[in-house]
């Protein structure tokens, strides 16, 4: 479910995450959604003359906003970005088609499977349909780091005040990207299944894109500021605000957190410096960046090896780190989000597994906490989830029953969790571990 949301790391801004800046404390809030086009609108394309002029005064205010934000990030563009503007169709369908191109349709019926049996969904979502709707909405701008190149919309010939913010944003994007080869980390990582990695990688190159575009609307005018926030207050968030809540929290994540993180990097002395650093020696886990303090001191996740699990009719399609991210939006969608934080602060490392047949799907999860304290509180969460969240009854032996299967149980500061479609698929998973 993670990688489809990665995709904000590549189409960034594409997204529903526009801030919102105070003109006072220069503060963020986030989110703000970008305005949906319905998919029956059309665009009436003015005469070639009136296009070639509009696209001239777009080239001219991006090549502004270009100067701009080397200034204010304190990087030179090692060459020019190349630019590509379009109308709102041709936007859409770019959006569309990088969507398409990063969807894996086996992939995400597997990732619909778990998110109904984990309840974070209601039966018979179409999750294609929800990621085109999050995603193809109109946007004002974005970075594609696969061609290197930023797409502008037309839009009249004049960019919104607003629009100019997201710019700087995906500015910084292509910046960075040219000095640090983000998006080919990224890929790296994504290939690897190192998806908790991933996560905290795009909180560096996010945090840093809108600490940036803070640090410019700081220069603005009082009028400029207060038209960035008209024009961010009149976005339609109706996509957004009906998406799951563990969805929501996944997008705002790397804005937020990375914010917070990145804060605690700069420095009027050093400015951007120890930001740049961190493209060089990134947070290796989601911990890190929830804790600043933890990636301070690099503290390291404590390594999780699962035995081989093997369930008759199933195979292995993903395995890899769960994070500290992952069980904190996925409790809070059911929780709330202080008993979620409290269970989720104390991670120390997990690994997890997911089989699949076709239609039913089984997850094994190996939890470890920093103390014994810590895996009691995951194991009470947990609990607590599978109730609530999966709606299943506790019986005998650990085990919960009913719609689905679930085991939770503890050894230690360690904490093993089943889920699965059928009661015979999670049992066979729970055979591999005689220890708990």
């Amino acid at each position: 479910m993670r990688r489809l949301l990665m995709l904000s790391a590549v189409v960034l801004l594409a997204t529903s995450c526009v801030s919102v800046v105070d003109t006072t404390t220069t503060q963020v809030t986030l989110p703000a959604a970008t305005q949906t086009v319905p998919t029956t609108s059309s665009t009436t394309l003015p005469s070639s003359t009136t296009t070639t002029d509009s696209e001239g005064s777009i080239r001219q205010q991006v090549d502004e906003l270009i100067t701009q934000t080397e200034q204010v990030r304190e990087l030179t563009f090692l060459e020019p970005p190349t630019v590509t503007i379009v109308d709102d169709q041709e936007l859409a369908d770019k959006v569309r088609q990088l969507i398409s191109e990063d969807i894996d349709l086996d992939q995400v019926a597997t990732d619909t499977a778990l998110e109904e049996l984990l309840g974070l969904v209601p039966d018979g979502t179409d999750l294609v349909a929800l990621y085109e709707a999050l995603y193809g909405e109109q946007v004002l701008g974005f970075y594609d780091g696969e061609t290197k190149e930023l797409v502008v919309p037309s839009t009249g010939g004049q960019l919104s005040e607003l629009q100019k913010v997201t710019l700087v944003h995906e500015l910084t994007h292509a910046l960075t990207d040219q000095h640090y080869s983000f998006t080919d980390l990224t890929d790296r990582l994504d290939q690897d299944e190192r998806y908790d990695a991933l996560s905290a990688l795009q909180a560096v190159a996010e945090g840093d894109a809108t600490l940036t575009e803070l640090h410019y609307v700081a220069g603005l005018s009082s009028d400029e500021k207060s038209a960035v926030i008209a024009g961010s207050l009149g976005q339609d968030t109706s996509v957004y605000d009906s998406a799951p809540r563990f969805i929501q929290d996944l997008l705002v994540y790397p804005y937020s957190a990375g914010l917070s993180l990145l804060e605690t990097l700069w420095t009027p002395q050093e400015g951007f410096l120890n930001i740049d650093e961190a493209y060089l020696d990134p947070p290796a886990t989601t911990e890190q960046v929830l804790h600043p303090e933890k990636y301070a001191s690099r503290e390291p996740a404590i390594p999780v090896e699962l035995p081989e699990t093997p369930v008759d009719g199933y195979e292995t399609v993903e395995e890899s780190t769960w994070g500290e991210l992952l069980f904190d939006v996925t409790l809070s969608q059911v929780l709330g989000r202080t008993a979620a934080d409290t269970a989720a602060s104390g991670w120390g490392g997990d690994h997890y597994r997911i089989l699949w047949n076709g239609s039913d799907v089984v997850l094994v999860l190996e939890y470890v906490g920093d103390s014994e304290l810590d895996a009691e509180e995951m194991t009470t969460a947990l609990n607590d989830f599978v109730v609530q969240g999966m709606g299943l009854a506790a019986g005998k032996d650990s085990e919960f029953g009913g719609d689905g299967y679930a085991l939770i149980t503890r050894n230690g500061d360690k904490v093993l969790f089943i889920a699965a479609d059928t009661a015979d698929a999670g049992r066979a998973a729970r055979s591999a571990f005689p220890d708990f």
